[in-house]
């Protein structure tokens, strides 16, 4: 559907992903003990250096010595849940969290409102008890009822074992000076391993096994002890709770022509000027061929480390207190512009000039401050953000295996942004996806939940790009199949082709699902992805012409840290993901320069699975 303006405004109110990257933590957690969470009847809590999970054994957890990570580990008789002994307000929190297979807890704001952790690896359709859902309320009537629970958006849920990531931003609910509840809290925003599952969230009261149903300003976190084992590490707390700057209305200058740098501004006579209660390239009275200049009076409430979001179409400077804080530059309005700045309380002089020449971009200006302990300020107009009118959002699903070629724009682990020039998106009804690289035979990526947004193929003139629409897990662009001395090498294909690489297309299964061809030399290549159990992918690599003694080897993982968990099993960077191994397969580990590598000869046949 075509979104309106005012749901437009409602997305684009916050520039919420840069403001988690900007914003420093207020407390990074060291958890080197125990002294962040009160400590009373929590034996099954402890503080280890890491923790393990097994994919085929339920409820089961094992630790390594050191400090670092936090674990519960319940016991018939210890079984408790854990509070923090400080009190939270809005905040914004983030953390690790591991869980072992069939494991069950969840995380508490304000000890009233659970966001559920659980085993959830696998399931198609996600419920409020599931992984990242709200969990329900309770009420007896006269047995117990559950209401008001939230599923998740989708399940972005890692398998059990790996370490999964989950950021929330949370309002908590208001009262008047009485003590009357005027708000109900919010999740503002939570993000389970890169995905979006809730977004404005309405929290009607508190959800099962709370502290208390009693609401309050403030309180404290709780992680739910009494399930199943659970392992945290990397907790950032940003307390939310100062005051957000305030601003008094902008005196502006507009003038008209065509500029292409600051001192094209030079001279220029003042078409309009005014005040404006609040940034907006409206007072241009056009909306191409102006420049305009504001100026006015920020007061910050607490001197401290201040960040600016400024978003605008065409150039933009930004000078705070007579010094520049953003040069002039041109953006597109979708680009974000961030810088940082030390501010004392008080008054602050803020300078902004705007000019734009280009009758094609639409007109569009975005000004965003946030301060210590504070929310951020919108210095703009609504109306300033509506100037981009949203064109219907072109998706494509996977009902059915899908095969689509298109540019693919992608962040390897290792290296910079790419563009793969030849990708191929390959969509399976399960929710399962990757992207596949005809130039060197690699899975840049794969992903689970729905398949492509091509909006940015099709609308308009487009780029010829499109792009993953579920939780993504991205690897290195390289080749499966390398030389021996090659083992260590990521750029092999970043700029050209890769050398003995010779591509043979593809063919389509009688369900429409792909397996690709390749030479290296004379050494034949086939190369199949297929969909496990609705849960992970096996890849099955068949070679043909395999010279005696060859050079060639097939590189199943790098990473900074490969680790061997059984026989079979090996974590990947970091329990990242999962390779299984079918047994008689021999794999040889390597470490060169801070990588290590997983290979093993190429033979007749290889098959290998990845889990995540």
């Amino acid at each position: 559907m075509r979104f309106s303006p005012f749901l437009l405004h409602c997305f684009r109110i916050l520039p919420w992903i840069a403001l988690a990257h900007l914003a420093p933590a207020q407390d990074t957690l060291q958890l080197t003990d125990l002294s962040f969470w009160k400590k009373a009847n929590a034996a099954n809590w402890q503080i280890a250096g890491n923790a393990h999970a097994a994919l085929d054994q339920d409820d089961k957890m094992t630790l390594s010595k050191g400090t670092g990570v936090l674990v519960n580990l319940p016991t018939k008789k210890d079984r408790a849940n854990l509070q923090s002994t400080r009190a939270f307000g809005d905040v914004d929190v983030s953390f690790d969290f591991m869980m072992a297979s069939h494991s069950n807890s969840g995380f508490y704001l304000q000890g009233r409102y659970e966001v559920q952790l659980l085993d959830s690896w696998g399931i198609q359709t996600p419920t409020f008890g599931d992984c990242g859902g709200i969990y329900a309320r309770r009420r007896w009537n006269p047995q117990e009822e559950l209401f008001d629970g939230v599923a998740p958006r989708k399940n972005a849920c890692l398998a059990p074992g790996l370490w999964q990531h989950l950021e929330i931003s949370f309002q908590a609910p208001r009262f008047d000076a009485a003590g009357k509840k005027t708000a109900n809290a919010r999740l503002l925003r939570v993000v389970l391993n890169g995905t979006i599952i809730h977004e404005n969230l309405e929290l009607t009261g508190p959800t099962g096994g709370p502290i208390d149903e009693h609401e309050v300003p403030t309180g404290p976190f709780m992680i739910q002890g009494d399930h199943g084992p659970v392992a945290f590490r990397n907790f950032s707390i940003k307390d939310r709770q100062g005051k957000p700057v305030t601003f008094q209305p902008f005196a502006y200058k507009v003038v008209y022509g065509q500029f292409r740098a600051p001192e094209d501004l030079e001279g220029q006579k003042t078409a309009l000027e005014g005040t404006t209660e609040k940034l907006s390239w409206e007072v241009a009275k056009r909306d191409n061929e102006y420049a305009i200049t504001f100026t006015g009076q920020i007061q910050v409430e607490q001197a401290g480390k201040h960040h600016f979001i400024l978003e605008n179409s065409g150039h933009s400077s930004l000078k705070i207190n007579g010094k520049e804080l953003l040069p002039d530059a041109w953006t597109h309005w979708n680009n974000q512009r961030t810088a940082a700045v030390d501010l004392p309380t008080g008054n602050n002089t803020l300078s902004l000039t705007i000019y734009k020449m280009d009758n094609w971009l639409e007109p569009y200006l975005g000004l965003w401050i946030e301060g210590p302990n504070a929310p951020a300020s919108a210095l703009h107009s609504s109306s300033s953000i509506l100037g981009v009118a949203a064109s219907d959002p072109i998706l494509m699903d996977a009902a059915e295996p899908k095969v689509f070629r298109s540019f693919m724009d992608i962040k390897p682990p290792r290296g910079a942004k790419k563009r793969i020039v030849h990708a191929i998106q390959v969509g399976d009804p399960a929710r399962l996806h990757y992207t596949y690289d005809l130039d060197n035979g690699a899975v840049a990526q794969i992903w689970k939940g729905d398949f492509l947004d091509v909006s940015p193929m099709w609308d308009d003139r487009g780029d010829g790009s499109s792009r993953p629409r579920g939780s993504l897990l991205s690897f290195d662009d390289v080749p499966v199949v390398v030389l021996k001395t090659d083992l260590f090498n990521l750029k092999a294909s970043e700029y050209e082709p890769v050398a003995h690489f010779h591509p043979q297309g593809y063919d389509l299964d009688l369900d429409g699902r792909p397996t690709f061809r390749y030479k290296m030399d004379d050494l034949e290549v086939e190369d199949q992805l297929r969909v496990v159990d609705q849960k992970y992918f096996s890849r099955a690599l068949m070679f043909h012409n395999v010279p005696v003694n060859t050079a060639y080897v097939c590189r199943l993982a790098l990473g900074k840290s490969i680790e061997k968990l059984d026989k079979q099993t090996y974590a990947i960077d970091g329990q990242h993901y999962y390779l299984k191994l079918p047994a008689g397969l021999k794999p040889v580990i390597e470490q060169s320069g801070g990588l290590s590598a997983l290979y093993v000869p190429v033979t007749g046949r290889v098959e290998y699975f990845m889990m995540w």
